[in-house]
């Protein structure tokens, strides 16, 4: 199948950051998390193995809660955040060789009361202790402080603030290099359309968990690989998957593999979760600059944050590239990424599957920005709906959803290879 892109892509250059491999038992364990609701304050409390440095921090749009700990075992559960309080989803993961990191979401502005460590005592474990309050008034930045400190491997002071690359644009074309990405491949000339499917989340970043304790992670894994297999029966198609294990990676290389594997078309799946359980319904998301409601910017906002557990915040390269990459975007891809979306939002529609009101929105998230691919980000149902976690988590279930979107894909083609041929 031939596709008519015709650009010209800059090319951009980013600090490569390297992370070990942390499947080594860390002597450093967190035993237990639970949070408190009180009526002056939230208490976060983790029970550690041994004593142990910490900091703790906020961060900001959107307002997340961070604490940075010596490398650590999580041998506890999550605790339930669906209590009304002011803690969202919580994940941790390994930031870099010799210290890990949890990362609290927020649901609204808070202030970092106060944040200390409690020694072991009779039948009661060392414990890292931090309450937050509610901001009257909102953020203010006058308030920021870091509490505790933290010495990676080797007594070397950690910074101060959490690790961060930003993408810029060269003034001159750069020489190919193991750190510059590589040119824009040469579309895809053979007759079998390739597509790249992109399981979210993964690895130390579960994603949304459901109230069962379902996590988003193995709900898209899952779906990932029935699509695989669904997709690869038909014969019409060459399938990869950005991950086929519960493995983490980074957006921007999720973007590259789809590139490096001169994809037609780039679907990643998701699930997501909400304040309000009640709510449910799928929905598809194309790329722009603009969300197309409140809750689609948060949403877009939490999903790009999902890269601060390797210590990369995409909040930084996001105010600096976005608006380059859309300039940089074909009008045909973003088009052909709006004709997919609706062609599945119409099968859906048709096969009964729930749907949001206006199923089909816009918001900038960072996997589609693949500037020469058209790319799709399908949230298949809520995670924090208790009966739309169950459906997800049904075998059966996941095969009718993924059936619809085969179809969507079927209907795609056609119409593009029939394009190509008038």
């Amino acid at each position: 199948m031939t596709r008519f892109f015709a650009f010209f892509l800059a090319v951009f250059l980013f600090s490569a950051v390297l992370f070990q491999n942390a499947s080594h038992a860390a002597d450093l364990s967190v035993n237990s998390m639970r949070i408190g609701t009180h009526p002056e304050k939230t208490r976060i409390v983790i029970e550690l193995s041994r004593k142990a440095d910490f900091r703790a921090f906020l961060l900001h749009n959107p307002e997340r809660l961070v604490i940075d700990l010596p490398a650590f075992d999580w041998r506890t559960s999550m605790p339930s955040t669906n209590n009304g309080n002011l803690v969202g989803a919580i994940r941790n993961g390994i930031l870099q060789p010799g210290i890990s990191r949890i990362v609290i979401d927020l649901k609204d502005d808070v202030d970092l009361k106060s944040a200390f460590f409690l020694p072991a005592g009779t039948n009661i474990s060392d414990r890292v202790v931090i309450d937050i309050v509610r901001a009257n008034g909102g953020y203010d930045p006058a308030k920021d402080r870091m509490f505790g400190k933290l010495t990676a491997q080797g007594g070397r002071q950690t910074p101060q603030s959490p690790p961060a690359y930003v993408l810029t644009p060269p003034s001159k074309p750069v020489p190919q290099t193991a750190t510059a990405t590589p040119p824009p491949p040469t579309p895809s000339i053979g007759p079998k359309p390739i597509i790249v499917i992109d399981a979210g989340h993964g690895g130390g970043d579960p994603g949304a968990v459901s109230p069962n304790g379902a996590k988003e992670k193995t709900v898209t894994l899952a779906a990932a690989q029935e699509l695989k297999r669904q997709l690869e029966a038909t014969g019409r198609y060459r399938v990869h998957l950005t991950r086929s294990s519960d493995t983490f990676i980074k957006l921007q290389d999720r973007v590259k593999i789809g590139r490096k594997n001169e994809a037609d078309l780039f679907i990643s799946l998701h699930a997501d979760s909400i304040d309000k359980p009640g709510v449910s319904g799928a929905s598809i998301y194309t790329l722009s600059n603009t969300a197309s409601d409140a809750q689609t910017e948060k949403l877009a906002a939490r999903e790009n944050q999902a890269d601060l557990i390797a210590g990369v915040d995409l909040s930084h390269e996001d105010k600096q590239v976005a608006n380059i990459l859309i300039d940089l975007a074909m009008r045909d891809t973003m088009n052909q990424s709006k004709f997919f979306a609706n062609t599945v939002v119409k099968q859906a529609n048709n096969k009964g599957i729930k749907l949001l009101d206006k199923p089909h929105r816009y918001a900038g998230f960072a996997v589609l920005k693949a500037p020469d691919v058209p790319s799709v980000l399908i949230e298949m149902g809520f995670m924090s709906n208790k009966k739309e976690a169950n459906q997800l988590s049904s075998p059966e279930y996941r095969k009718k959803l993924v059936g619809t979107i085969v179809s969507g894909i079927d209907t795609y083609f056609t119409k593009i290879q029939k394009n190509g041929q008038d």
